[in-house]
């Protein structure tokens, strides 16, 4: 699995009632993407307390194909469009979450964490509910999802969450 994330920072005076209603014309359109297990539609508001206004969506991947599919689509040409060309981080999934965790959280915290040198991999610490491990930089992205505000790291409301074609569907709650 393969975790993809990219961030658009947007001017502190950006209207974000126009990420909102872009989420909620947009978002179902990718339920049932091919190899998407989930995508997650996070944004920030300064005005409710981030650091900056934001959009930044968090995906899923069973394998490279779908996100390749995905990155080569007219969806995100048009994003890139709208807002920039944006930094694509990613890692291999090494956990994920239920899908009841996912399916009652309304927010989501992204924490850095790196891996010191010669550490035992093998004991990589799991904590989070979702945990990509980025091998290149020996770091690891942990993501806890929750109802409520008050989750530390990066703190991004869940605007909708897309669920991948049916296939995948079961492999969030392995």
């Amino acid at each position: 699995m393969i975790l993809m994330h990219y961030r658009f920072t947007l001017p502190a005076d950006y209207d974000m009632a126009i990420i909102e209603r872009r989420i909620a014309e947009n978002s179902a359109k990718l339920n049932g993407f091919p190899d998407l297990i989930f995508k997650a539609y996070l944004y920030a508001r300064r005005d409710e307390g981030a650091r900056a206004n934001s959009y930044a969506p968090l995906y899923l991947w069973r394998d490279s194909a779908g996100m390749i599919r995905f990155l080569q689509s007219a969806g995100f040409a048009r994003l890139t469009e709208d807002f920039g060309w944006p930094v694509i981080h990613s890692w291999l999934g090494v956990k994920t979450p239920p899908t009841a965790t996912l399916r009652d959280a309304r927010f989501a915290a992204l924490r850095y964490r790196p891996i010191a040198p010669y550490s035992d991999l093998a004991a990589i610490n799991l904590e989070a509910a979702l945990v990509g491990w980025d091998i290149s930089a020996q770091s690891l992205l942990q993501v806890d999802f929750a109802a409520d505000k008050g989750l530390p790291g990066e703190c991004y409301r869940i605007g909708y969450l897309a669920l991948g074609d049916p296939a995948m569907r079961a492999a969030v709650t392995s």
